[in-house]
């Protein structure tokens, strides 16, 4: 019998017992003396398997049920639910401590919560408090749910926690509170189990599904920790940043197979600025405690100092950076999920920045891995080491991590009372103001401090009138507000003098208000105010002006909730125009790309409705205009994405949902079928090479149905589709498809530029928009585009450019931009007609990571303009 079947037969023989657990018939004590253990059951007799044996997984129904279990049954555990995921799957979080501290769960709560933002605190109550807090330290498993390792080593770590009486595990008990998440991910768990087991003794058994493991963003789950758009980072930032304030976040990943056994901090080069020097210092304390302990176990292949840094915003470890908690990182080598691979040492050769091989000793990486057999075992055990190994230090350095923490609030707010700058000022009188809500908002979860001021004021020179929001530095978060508020100036860094760039761990840049296109200005001179700090934000009531609305109402294009409010209206039958030209209406000239809703019944309630939800201004029209209209029917639109996963799919599709679009997502077999032309005015092809579009996954590395792409017959069929009359839209280096399969006259003027040359691996350029034209409509003529090693286009005669990098000055707004020459005068966004059709070329990542509210108008638009026609 193989190994994977013996641990499926054990599982069913084990979970007989579980069920009647799980129905109240037994007690979980009374299931573990039925299973003759003591009364916190281990988790091989819960689950006829230890954890980390090979080609056996517990499933996250079978995680809950033993964290309930070991909840019920330990008095230094406490099990939460912390909230839904995105298909409707619960997370959960056991808190783990002394009894004695479990007991006054909410005492200590209100501790960390001072101890956060001692500002008004004495000398006495912050001594007070220091003398009773215990280091809080997260502990997060597996966001990327293929990275199984550390879900697995967590049921193991509570087992321990709950049950062992060993010295060193009272310490940590009587010193911290740990804060045990299994999974980032539970959707992805159970969708990683449930592939794996289906697979189990077939030639697929160790992928991964072809599909995301996140039902959005796939492995860019870890991106989302400023912006907060999916539902699990919205339930652990409240964790973090609302109810615990740990010390210490510590998030447990694998990476590939041919390198280093495991990474364990400190990073590699360069840190961000913004980052609190004392958080580095003690990420060095954290990680020499465990790259000792794994030493002295005689764990072998250890490395740090190496790959990754500190220079990101966003992901779960590095957002704890900028509140000044210590973010730590392990990536461990990966198996194939939890089946065995064999890696000879001559394969040890994955080169990374601070470490070129895995075969030869160096200071960061002294003890060499031998090759062999490794499996999920070894990950699991490395994992549980380091747990242990953080843990211990947090106990052991209790004062130093508690009385550092309230350091560096007390040395954030001290600093922006004195150095500049001193505050980040937002008109309320915006473009879009519902961007700068929903920014505004996403600031506030995060635990920034946001205020309005009472009267008119001065800073810099420049009067403000009341009203306009303030967001000072002055505050226990100064560092996120500097890191999300501020540019970014990534140093210029070369793999040798005059070599190619040195790549970044993620991206370069990331400024918020560049993105969402939001003023901000940066003041930096002190000023007077008198404000109000605010509790909460909400995007500002809409109007309704009175007048005769006897052909309907109208209103402007540069709010993205317009785009939300188009969909309602054309949802609910009504008939909508677009405006091509100007037009005046009650005393105003509407811009192009003005929407007008003809006059129906129940119109006037509707748009009082809607006016009340959105931030919209909706205007009487008593006579038809006589300028150019185009008529807009409800769009029907696909989103294309190959069996594999596409996270720019992915986020494609969540952006479009948040603004009211309904759409298909559209998959290989339906492309290769054709016909596409009947079914959709238009479809989106996210960023993808077009290899990858047409080849898609090898055939004999999945089952067929999800290998071979769209295939050279799907790339005719969407040819055929855009010939007969669709719009069809691509972004970044989906452009290829445009520039290769439909002949456009384009060509991409950075092919074949070396990185010694010119280099941009995530950052924010500018752009110039014509803003006259139905992509473009509500745009400001300046915008900050996404690029990520993006294409910059050199259009021939007879293509229009709707948007171009700047010609006689350097693009770039926030990240590093390299060369800068190259993408000078060149253009970002084009449309090209094909036929009866058009494909419009959008050459950067228009809603990259759901980030850049400033360019989802270029996508809505686009969908819009495909779903038009004029009115003759």
């Amino acid at each position: 019998m193989s190994s994977g079947k013996h641990c499926l037969r054990r599982l069913v023989l084990i979970s007989v017992l579980g069920l009647v657990v799980a129905l109240g018939v037994l007690s979980p004590a009374a299931y573990a003396r039925s299973l003759g253990t003591q009364d916190v059951v281990t988790p091989q007799s819960y689950l006829g398997f230890v954890p980390g044996e090979d080609r056996c997984l517990a499933d996250w129904d079978q995680i809950k049920e033993y964290f309930r279990m070991v909840d019920e049954a330990s008095d230094r555990v406490v099990v939460e639910d912390i909230g839904p995921t995105t298909l409707g799957d619960r997370m959960i979080m056991a808190i783990v401590s002394s009894p004695d501290t479990i007991a006054r769960l909410e005492h200590y709560k209100a501790v960390q919560r001072k101890l956060a933002d001692p500002r008004g605190l004495t000398q006495a109550e912050i001594a007070a408090l220091t003398a009773e807090a215990k280091t809080v330290v997260m502990v997060a498993a597996s966001i990327h749910s293929t990275e199984i390792g550390g879900t697995q080593a967590s049921i193991n770590v509570l087992h321990n926690m709950a049950a062992s009486q060993d010295p060193v595990i009272q310490e940590i008990l009587d010193n911290t509170i740990l804060l045990l998440i299994p999974s980032l991910n539970p959707d992805g768990h159970r969708m990683v189990v449930d592939w794996y087991r289906e697979h189990l003794g077939t030639p697929f058994e160790g992928t991964s599904q072809p599909w995301l493991y996140h039902e959005y963003v796939g492995h860019d789950n870890n991106r989302d920790w400023f912006m907060f758009n999916l539902t699990e980072s919205r339930n652990v930032g409240k964790v973090l940043y609302h109810d615990w304030f740990p010390e210490i976040v510590y998030d447990i990943h694998q990476m590939g197979s041919t390198g280093a056994r495991l990474f364990v901090p400190p990073f590699f080069d360069p840190p961000n600025p913004q980052i609190d020097p004392i958080i580095l210092r003690e990420i060095m304390l954290l990680g020499g405690a465990a790259t000792t302990d794994l030493a002295a176990k005689g764990f072998k292949g250890v490395s740090s100092n190496a790959q990754y840094d500190t220079w990101w915003h966003g992901g779960m470890r590095s957002g704890p950076y900028y509140h000044n908690m210590v973010g730590l990182l392990t990536e461990a080598a990966s198996v194939n999920i939890a089946t065995p691979i064999e890696v000879p040492f001559e394969k040890l050769t994955t080169s990374t920045r601070g470490l070129p091989n895995a075969q030869g000793i160096l200071t960061n990486f002294p003890d060499v891995w031998p090759g062999g057999t490794w499996r999920l075992a070894d990950i699991v055990a490395y994992e549980e080491t380091v747990i242990y190994a953080f843990l211990k230090t947090a106990a052991r350095f209790r004062d130093t991590f508690v009385n550092n923490f309230v350091l560096m609030g007390n040395r954030a707010v001290e600093r922006g009372l004195n150095e500049s700058p001193f505050a980040f000022i937002l008109p309320a009188d915006q473009r879009d103001p519902g961007s700068l809500s929903w920014m505004l908002e996403v600031l506030m979860f995060q635990g920034m401090e946001v205020h309005r001021a009472l009267r008119p004021f001065v800073a810099d020179g420049v009067t403000y009138p009341a009203g306009t929001y303030v967001i000072l530095t002055s505050q226990p978060y100064r560092s996120n507000v500097l890191a999300l508020l501020d540019r970014q100036t990534y140093p210029e860094r070369r793999e040798y003098p005059g070599g190619p760039a040195e790549r970044p761990y993620d991206i370069a840049g990331w400024t918020l208000p560049m993105q969402m296109g939001v003023e901000c200005v940066k003041v930096s001179s002190p000023f007077s105010v008198d404000l109000i700090k605010l509790e909460s934000v909400s995007s500002p009531a809409g109007s309704v002006v009175a007048g005769d609305a006897s052909y309907g109402y109208a209103f402007r294009p540069e709010a993205n909730a317009a785009t939300i409010v188009r969909n309602r209206l054309l949802q609910s039958g009504m008939s909508v125009l677009r405006a091509d030209e100007p037009f005046a209406c009650c005393g105003y000239v509407l811009p192009p790309g003005t929407t007008i809703v003809l006059a129906a019944p129940g119109l006037e309630g509707t748009v009082r409705a809607l006016a009340e939800e959105f931030p919209m201004v909706f205007y009487p029209v008593g006579s038809e205009p006589h300028i150019a209209k185009a008529r807009l029917s409800l769009p029907r639109l696909a989103v294309y994405e190959q069996w594999g996963g596409n996270m720019d799919a992915g986020w494609t599709r969540l952006v479009l949902e948040q603004f009211g679009f309904s759409y298909t997502h559209l998959r290989d077999a339906e492309v290769r079928a054709g016909n596409l032309a009947a079914k959709y005015d238009v479809i989106i092809l996210p960023d993808s090479t077009l290899a990858a579009m047409r080849d898609g996954l090898k055939p004999g590395t999945y089952p067929e149905e999800y290998t071979g792409g769209m295939t050279a017959q799907g790339l005719a069929n969407l040819k055929q589709f855009v010939e007969s009359g669709g719009t069809l839209v691509t972004f970044d280096t989906a452009g290829d498809f445009a520039i290769e399969v439909l002949g456009v006259a384009v060509k991409d003027g950075l092919k074949g530029v070396s990185t010694k040359e010119f280099y941009c691996p995530g950052s924010i350029l500018e752009i110039d928009i014509d803003n006259n034209h139905p992509v473009t409509y509500g745009m400001d003529i300046k915008a900050g585009a996404y690029f990520v090693h993006s294409p910059a286009y050199v259009p021939a005669e007879g293509v229009r450019v709707l948007a171009s990098y700047p010609k006689d000055t350097d693009p770039l707004m926030s990240g590093w931009l390299m060369g800068s020459q190259f993408v000078q005068g060149k253009a970002a966004l084009v449309e090209a007609e094909v036929g009866d059709g058009r494909v419009i070329m959008i050459g950067f990542r228009v809603q990259h990571r759901g980030q850049p509210h400033g360019t989802y108008k270029l996508l809505f638009n686009s969908i819009f303009y495909g779903a038009s026609e004029p009115v003759k």
